[in-house]
């Protein structure tokens, strides 16, 4: 899944890659991260929330569901080589399944910033 605010050159990169390994891309909208990372992905037994109010999104997030440490390895490499940054990035879990899409966010970046801190 990826979410992206605004139009950008390196979404197009990114899903340029992406098409480029044989990966599905689910873009993932401002008006979608209230929703749950299960239901987005369409898991069973995660339904829609009724009036998924969130906060907007300020910087690009890719969530990747299925990845293979090759697969992962090879979309990090091919990445960098385009020169794609993409600052939160996130594997499915069974844990983040049941989060919504703007938690994973927020816990991508509180993480972000703890690092940022730390160097």
């Amino acid at each position: 899944m990826y979410y992206q605010s605004g139009d950008g050159a390196q979404g197009a990169q990114l899903k340029s890659i992406l098409v480029r390994m044989g990966v599905r891309i689910k873009n993932v909208g401002p008006d979608a991260v209230g929703q749950t990372v299960g239901f987005l992905l369409g898991r069973k037994g995660f339904d829609a929330r009724e009036n998924p109010e969130a906060p907007a999104l300020a910087e690009p997030m890719l969530v990747m569901d299925g990845f293979t440490d090759k697969r992962l390895e090879i979309l990090l490499r091919e990445m960098k080589k385009n020169g794609v940054s993409v600052p939160y990035k996130a594997i499915v879990t069974e844990t983040n399944l049941g989060w919504l899409f703007h938690q994973l966010y927020n816990e991508l970046a509180a993480e972000h910033e703890a690092m940022q801190g730390a160097k």
